[in-house]
């Protein structure tokens, strides 16, 4: 699903500044350049760009590359010292603002975000960790929800002729100190930002799903207090009927979308120590199981059940799940 927002405009054409001078910019800041099509294609205008991943062009050549209109590449990488850029472009908006709510105020306040030709983002930064293309994020359906670009990669730079990108919208910054410089993250920092892309994968988790019918197959050899009605409750009862009559929605069973979203998860099913099937909510804005702030809050069955049906109080909730026939076991 595409954005619906409206494409910036490009910067007046009188004062815009010419393309060779933004490349020798982008050069003197240590990122290497190469030019791209106009063709809608964003390929490179060049026969081979691998060259310049072990080296700068020239002033020669940036001459020639944008004695004409084209796009300036970023050749992320090595070469570039380090830059590694994360590629949000299916579901951008959606994906981007779950993912803006994860990370701790000390990275977001460091942001350098790119607003891409196609209303995706692009979040650009330095690491001495860099690894190569790789898709972090995914939809059930296999869309790339969030990937990155590293080593043997490139992207579109702020700057280019709007031709390069087929909408004919232009790349602009919209957060960050300004380009050609980077932010530079730690690999602990890199770790954080690649972990909370990595909580938005909807991908049904084959090993999640297989824990989850062998536990349901031997559910009652499990040695487990259920003389309680919430201990009993927490092993016994489904997340399906906890969460979904409250507008909760699913496709595996793991991944949840919270109540006035349509896609994207917003928690996820995990096994705990203790055998129990627990709920990890990810989204500021789940209701009465929101997360607080930018890290995530874990819920047991029970104390889920509890906080959507009865206010959190446990008391009235205990009565409900004993009327369901919880508990009666050790009575």
């Amino acid at each position: 699903m595409r954005s619906e927002r409206q494409p910036r405009k490009c910067d007046d054409s009188a004062t815009r500044r010419p393309q060779y001078t933004i490349a020798r910019d982008y050069i003197a800041a240590g990122v290497s350049v190469i030019p791209l099509r106009m063709d809608g294609s964003k390929a490179p205008a060049v026969q081979s760009w691998n060259e310049y991943r072990t080296r700068f062009a020239t002033d020669d050549e940036l001459r020639s590359f944008f004695a004409n209109a084209a796009g300036i590449g970023l050749v992320s990488g090595i070469q570039s010292g380090g830059m590694e850029v994360l590629d949000f472009d299916e579901q951008p908006d959606e994906t981007f603002d779950q993912w803006l709510n994860l990370l701790p105020a000390n990275l977001l306040c460091r942001l350098c975000v790119v607003e891409t030709g196609g209303l995706g983002y692009h979040v650009l930064y330095r690491c001495v960790e860099v690894s190569g293309n790789t898709k972090i994020a995914m939809t059930a359906a296999g869309g790339v929800l969030v990937e990155s670009r590293g080593e043997g990669g490139y992207i579109v730079g702020v700057g280019s002729a709007a031709g390069v990108h087929q909408s004919g919208s232009p790349y602009v910054q919209v957060r960050g100190i300004p380009l050609p410089e980077l932010p530079t993250m730690t690999p602990e920092e890199r770790k954080i930002l690649w972990c909370a892309a990595a909580s938005l994968d909807e991908r049904p988790d084959p090993m999640a799903e297989y824990v989850r019918q062998r536990r349901s197959e031997l559910r009652p050899s499990i040695e487990s207090d259920t003389s309680t009605p919430w201990g009993d409750f927490d092993r016994g009862a489904d997340w399906l009927d906890i969460l979904q009559p409250h507008g909760w929605t699913t496709t595996n069973g793991v991944s949840w979308t919270r109540p006035g979203k349509q896609f994207g998860t917003s928690a996820k099913i995990v096994v705990a120590k203790d055998g129990t099937e627990v709920l990890t909510v990810f989204s500021a804005t789940a209701g009465p199981l929101a997360a607080e702030g930018v890290g995530h809050r874990t819920w047991g069955k029970f104390s889920a059940f509890a906080s959507l049906n009865h206010g959190g109080d446990r008391c009235v909730a205990a009565r409900a799940v004993i009327a369901m026939g919880y508990g009666r076991a050790g009575q």
